[in-house]
């Protein structure tokens, strides 16, 4: 056990971190886990990826890991045994966010690539379907190369929202056939309608409330949540001092929200940590930090433990309540996952 946990921290060295070789469970309350270090390794050996940057589980307990590495993409696990099932290329070497979506009676994936200036859909063999290139017809981008989606958000209804999270900040929305509707955030609106830059890095969709569904924002380099009505006014914000908020995946009546670092972007080399939080977007337990700690109110500066990840950019949960991690610039190990302890 012993080997193993160190097997799982070891490569931080490569940043000197703190490492510790006690087996400790990792966040607080009922939301603890463990990692499982030998969890896919031998499927990563099998195949080279470069960086990790989403994950997703389909209907049949597949692992879906998105990696830039354009001529592995797609690499397919057990999500059980972590054995490698398949994996594809869609040549994308700038692929970073994705999405997996039940349609019908099948699933499909969008991924953004921030390298070609466009979104494409596909089949979870990696036969392509669509193609979204950048919105010309927005008249918000004079060239294609100012336009780097980082994430789509895709309603059950059909229509999509595109995050231009790494060139000009804006949201795109488009119809459930891939016409452009309008585009908003960036440096349109107002106040806080506006979205700073290295802003929008990803998201969700909201739809708990019928009456008032909403997009939610991670405003990544911000160190905020930002929560906008489906049509971009802005409705509510949440700050996250300490935090680097990449991602937002909702899960029942928790989500998760994986942080890059905790001291990004000042120090790129700082560790992140994954945060999980409650309807009203409370932390119940920080994964590799520290309990949060709120005083009147107001949650307190954040920071990573410096032992458990390196920099957590996309996470997800199967039906047993396991994350799976896809890590940024951790080459020893790009794919983590955490055992829930019940």
């Amino acid at each position: 056990m012993h080997q193993n946990i160190l097997f799982c921290t070891a490569f931080l060295a490569l940043f000197n971190l703190t490492v510790s070789a006690d087996p400790i469970l990792l966040g607080q309350g009922t939301y603890q886990y463990r990692c499982l270090p030998d969890w896919g390794k031998k499927a990563l050996s099998q195949v080279h990826v470069k960086n990790g940057h989403a994950v997703a589980i389909d209907s049949r307990n597949r692992l879906f890991f998105l990696t830039d590495d354009a001529q592995n993409n797609i690499l397919i696990l057990d999500a059980t045994s972590g054995d490698l099932i398949k994996h594809w290329t869609a040549r994308m070497p700038g692929a970073h966010g994705m999405s997996l979506i039940k349609e019908a009676n099948h699933e499909v994936l969008y991924v953004t690539d921030t390298v070609l200036h466009e979104v494409r859909k596909l089949t979870l063999e990696g036969e392509e379907l669509a193609c979204f290139s950048w919105p010309k017809e927005s008249g918000l981008y004079s060239k294609a190369a100012d336009y780097r989606p980082s994430k789509i958000l895709v309603h059950p209804d059909g229509r999509l929202w595109i995050f231009d999270g790494y060139g000009k900040d804006y949201i795109h929305a488009y119809s459930a056939n891939g016409r452009w509707l309008k585009s908003w955030g960036g440096n349109l609106g107002e106040g806080e309608n506006q979205l700073r830059h290295w802003g929008p890095h990803g998201g969700g969709l909201d739809l708990r409330d019928s009456a008032k569904p909403l997009i939610v924002i991670a405003m990544s380099d911000q160190q905020e949540i930002k929560n906008f009505t489906l049509d971009g006014q802005f409705s509510s914000k949440v700050h996250f001092p300490g935090g680097n908020p990449r991602d937002f995946i909702q899960i029942g009546d928790h989500s998760l929200i994986p942080h890059l670092g905790d001291n990004w972007p000042q120090d790129k080399n700082a560790a992140g940590f994954i945060s999980i939080v409650d309807q009203n977007f409370k932390i119940l337990s920080n994964i590799g930090a520290p309990a949060a700690i709120y005083k009147d109110g107001a949650l307190q500066p954040m920071h990573s433990d410096g032992k458990t990840f390196i920099h957590p950019h996309g996470v997800c949960s199967d039906a047993e309540g396991n994350l799976f991690v896809a890590q940024f610039a951790s080459p020893s190990m790009p794919l983590l996952k955490l055992e829930r302890i019940r």
